[in-house]
């Protein structure tokens, strides 16, 4: 060995200084086409999976979204069931003891159920149940009534898992990947809920219904987006709503089924190898939202990637070994120089500010320095720019809404009902007209007090007519303020999640919600205070995006003089303080 390296040394010192380099530059390059192709193919691969997963982060969002607005529409019919009277007496009496409900209550039964079912389109069966047992069942299907017949003779409905799933609920509706009454081929999953009367909180029953898989189809669109193997699944892994079935139950499956056995396997096992993964999580139905594409799919553009790359070096490889011989010659005048130059740099740490002299070298260094800065700078403004192309589309979008169809088309409404002697909806359609035209506001950011607060009251209206006249709101503002301006969209959505959230779910009458306001130096203080059910976390408080959008745009417009604070003790209710400085006409230009 030690021969070899004398050997080697010895035919290395008789090479002239042009061959010397010619040899270091093919050995060089050599190695670095490896290297480079070999870096080039994992930092692609690692890339494209990367920003794969990043640019369909956002889709799965958006199809979560959709899929949370789907379900919580199906929530918002579950729970009108508590406020129908007819419903209520039937669940609340005492019934026979039988599988049946009578004839009279199966009428009742029937109209309720299916006048809710109209109203989406996706519900295709629905089940009541009394706490003793008695079952009505309603579909659009009239095939599919024979399957309840098993309940009717030998099973006891009551004694089905998901039936103390949903009594560990409280009421809240439960969402199960499957048809938990019957297998109807995976074509419907359901959603149970605990009906408790809102006078006294007694357990009246259950509620079921089953709604069509075809829903989540527009949450996810084609699903193709250039990707051949590109899949999306909905998956269910909570082991309580599982009962019985060995693996995750598998909710929906967007795309080609001829891999669809070995997706859920490999998911299933953890497995990571073959298919790459990418899921978020949807709160409303406690559900997983995934994406999975094949890695072979995306590694395929990294390796034509990594060849191009392999391909340039070598053309280079080439060129240089032509134009070597000839500039060698040049390359060894100024040898020592560069080699001083050489020692400098692996002696020190360079910053992009160090100045250049004004040889070739010196300008090339130059340039590049300029060039650097200039792209930062470059980057910057393009930022900025994109913020503003962004502001300026909103706008233009604002102002090319027109709101007199709709105004017109409301007054026809109000009109047409006024006619028919319709009272309760004509007041209905005039507070949702004055709603809208009270938050459209022309198109102003501003609003003043007295507008903010019309717009309140109309909402109120609205909402008493819904829950026949559960609350009451009482208002308490300085008349100083009532002609002051504040940014729109600030008092009204805090009300509306007062109502939401803390006097819906309050059993009972007596729900109130005062709103008062004063002036606290230059800085006007609102508070809006109900008595509903209150908050136990504190801490979701920012998690939700009315709340953060307030705090956002009161921040953004206002500066640090402004803001959004809550107190609440549960089961008392809660306490909203809103403080905004005075905003003259000047600033609001």
């Amino acid at each position: 060995m030690k021969r070899w390296k004398l050997w080697l040394e010895e035919m290395w010192k008789k090479r002239s200084i042009k061959n010397q380099i010619l040899i270091s530059m093919l050995i060089c390059l050599i190695l670095a086409v490896a290297l480079v192709g070999c870096i080039t193919f994992t930092f692609s691969k690692r890339t494209m999976e990367r920003n794969y997963q990043n640019s369909h982060r956002h889709n799965l969002e958006v199809s979560g979204s959709i899929i949370d607005i789907q379900l919580q529409n199906l929530v918002d019919l579950s729970r009108t069931l508590l406020n129908n009277q007819n419903l209520k007496k039937i669940m609340t009496k005492k019934q026979k003891k039988s599988t049946y409900f009578s004839s009279r209550d199966d009428v009742v039964l029937n109209h309720t159920l299916r006048d809710l079912a109209e109203q989406n389109k996706y519900i295709q069966s629905a089940v009541a149940i009394h706490k003793k047992g008695n079952i009505y069942f309603y579909s659009k299907l009239t095939l599919q009534n024979g399957k309840m017949l098993k309940y009717h003779k030998d099973e006891d409905i009551l004694a089905m898992d998901w039936v103390g799933v949903a009594d560990r609920e409280m009421g809240k509706e439960v969402f199960y990947g499957y048809n938990v009454l019957f297998d109807d081929n995976n074509e419907t999953f359901s959603m149970v809920k605990a009906l408790k009367n809102t006078e006294n909180g007694e357990e009246m029953g259950y509620v079921v219904f089953n709604i069509k898989k075809s829903m989540f189809l527009s949450a996810f669109g084609k699903g193709d987006e250039g990707y051949v193997t590109n899949r999306y699944m909905i998956f269910d892994k909570n082991e309580s709503r599982s009962v019985g079935r060995p693996d995750w139950n598998l909710v929906y499956f967007h795309g080609g089924t001829d891999v669809k056995q070995e997706i859920l396997e490999d998911y299933i096992a953890g497995e990571t190898g073959k298919y790459l993964f990418s899921e978020v999580h949807n709160e409303k139905g406690d559900w997983e939202v995934v994406n999975v594409i094949a890695r072979e799919e995306l590694s395929s553009d990294s390796n034509y990637i990594a060849w191009i790359s392999v391909l340039v070096c070598m053309a280079m490889l080439m060129i240089c070994c032509l134009f070597v011989n000839g500039i060698s010659k040049v390359i060894t005048f100024p040898l020592e120089q560069l080699k001083k130059n050489i020692d400098v740099v692996s002696k020190g740490t360079f910053r992009i500010e160090e100045e250049f002299d004004e040889t070739e070298i010196g300008k090339i260094g130059t340039q590049f320095k300029n060039t650097v800065n200039n792209n930062l700078d470059l980057h910057e403004k393009l930022l900025h720019s994109e913020i503003k192309e962004k502001e300026a589309e909103l706008l233009l979008l604002q102002s090319q809404i027109n709101p007199h169809f709709l105004y017109n088309t409301l007054d026809s409404l109000y009109f047409m009902a006024v006619i028919e002697h319709a009272d309760e909806i004509a007041d209905m359609v005039l507070a949702l007209s004055d709603t809208f035209k009270l938050s459209l506001n022309r198109g102003e950011k501003l609003i003043e007090v007295g507008a903010e607060i019309e717009k309140i009251k109309a909402y109120m209206k609205l909402q008493n007519m819904r829950y026949h006249n559960r609350f009451e709101l009482k208002i308490e503002i300085e008349e100083s303020l009532i002609s002051r301006k504040i940014l729109t969209f600030i008092l009204q959505p805090v009300v509306e999640n007062a109502v939401y959230h803390g006097l819906e779910p309050k059993l009972g009458g007596g729900c109130s919600i005062r709103l008062s306001g004063c002036l606290e130096g230059e800085v006007m203080v609102f508070k809006i205070k109900d008595n509903g059910v209150g908050i136990v976390d504190m801490n979701l408080l920012d998690e939700g995006y009315g709340v953060k959008n307030i705090r956002e745009r009161l921040s953004l417009f206002y500066g640090d003089q402004a803001g959004i604070c809550f107190e609440s003790e549960a089961g008392a209710g809660t306490e909203v303080t809103v403080r905004v400085p005075l905003h003259t006409e000047k600033e609001g230009e």
